[in-house]
């Protein structure tokens, strides 16, 4: 059970990273919550609303179930063909659990709908869900029981790799964040839902009342704190991975800034949609840039920690608990966010440059 979940609901995820990374960013990133009601009401009320929402439905079932067609074709995962021995009471649960995984974003945008339907005391216009989500969970477990009866293992898909519409670029950056997305795409997955999380309560309660810099800057750090894994991902591709690069003639400074630059990439999309989620306008241009480079100084301190051959990564949640504490009791007694986000800069560079010497690749 837990080897067909990984190669079909794991790796599906996996695979499409890119692709779910994009639709929460134009969903949380551009929509604002009066616009998802909106959205909801129209599903909800219009006479071709619950149609539109099937066939959009319809379409994500249409790429589980060209991902399943054509995943178990590959060699490496000819042993799933085994699961047609299993019993066919015992074959239809487990294939049951594996359709429920794939239809989790449709599942958790209906009880989304379920809810605005109960507020506005219209839950007799939602009925079609229920049947929406029995018709696509039952065409998934159809479509992979077709696979299975019909393996035709002997012709593979042909491997195609993904073109780029440009010359692919000759830069560390891209390269790492290339290979972040490709063999890392659940981890940035889940860590950018777990950040967007955050941002969204921070803002929520930002708007119930008159608050100052102090509170966005102690949630939009917690927030951007969730991309730690990631600054993890990107130490242990810079130290094990791409090995290489070390013999590089790049100076120290040079790989600090790409260090820099790469872990600001990283928070950009929930800082987008925290910006375009401030629809009162209480944080100005110079306190969002006080916020993000607060947020981008955390994380930089942490990935400079990692250089430290007494610095155990698994074993860090503890320091990072304290360290945050700190952080926002300093925030609380009003010391000044820029202030704060110089003097934890001031430190990763001190530790880069002079603490971790010796530790770090030497310019050619």
């Amino acid at each position: 059970m837990k080897a067909l979940l990984l190669s079909t609901v794991r790796e599906f995820f996996r695979q499409r990273a890119g692709f779910f990374l994009v639709g929460i960013f134009l969903i949380f990133g551009f929509l604002t919550s009066r616009e998802h009601y909106a959205f909801a009401m129209f599903f909800l009320t219009d006479d071709w609303g619950m149609l539109t929402l099937f066939v959009v439905w319809g379409g994500y079932i249409l790429l589980c179930a060209q991902f399943i067609a054509h995943q178990w074709l590959r060699p490496e995962y000819v042993f799933l063909h085994n699961v047609r021995l299993w019993p066919f009471g015992r074959r239809l649960y487990r294939l049951s659990v594996m359709a429920l995984g794939f239809i989790q974003p449709l599942l958790l945008y209906g009880i989304y709908v379920l809810s605005i339907a109960r507020q506005e005391k219209i839950l007799g216009s939602s009925w079609p869900l229920l049947v929406y989500w029995l018709i696509l969970y039952l065409a998934l477990v159809v479509v992979t029981e077709w696979r299975l009866r019909n393996p035709d293992v002997a012709s593979s898909a042909r491997k195609s790799g993904v073109r780029l519409p440009f010359k692919r670029p000759a830069h560390m950056i891209f390269w790492t964040l290339e290979w972040l997305l490709r063999e890392r795409g659940l981890t940035l997955l889940l860590t950018k839902v777990g950040a967007l999380l955050f941002v969204t309560a921070t803002l929520v309660y930002d708007h119930t009342g008159d608050y100052d810099l102090r509170l966005p800057a102690i949630g939009f750090t917690l927030a951007y704190l969730m991309n730690i894994g990631l600054s993890q991902e990107l130490f242990e591709w810079d130290n094990q991975i791409w090995l290489w690069g070390k013999s590089l003639p790049i100076s120290q400074g040079k790989r600090f800034l790409n260090v820099l630059i790469l872990h600001a990439i990283l928070i950009l999309p929930e800082t987008f949609v925290a910006v375009r989620g401030d629809t009162l306008g209480s944080l100005s241009a110079w306190e969002w840039v006080q916020v993000f480079g607060l947020g981008l100084a955390c994380l930089l301190l942490h990935h400079v920690r990692l250089y430290r051959k007494s610095y155990d990564p698994e074993k860090s949640s503890q320091s990072l608990l304290v360290g945050y504490l700190v952080l926002t009791f300093l925030i609380l007694y009003s010391v000044p966010v820029w202030a704060l986000g110089v003097v934890l800069l001031g430190w990763s560079m001190w530790m880069w440059y002079g603490g971790l010497k010796g530790r770090l690749p030497a310019r050619l």
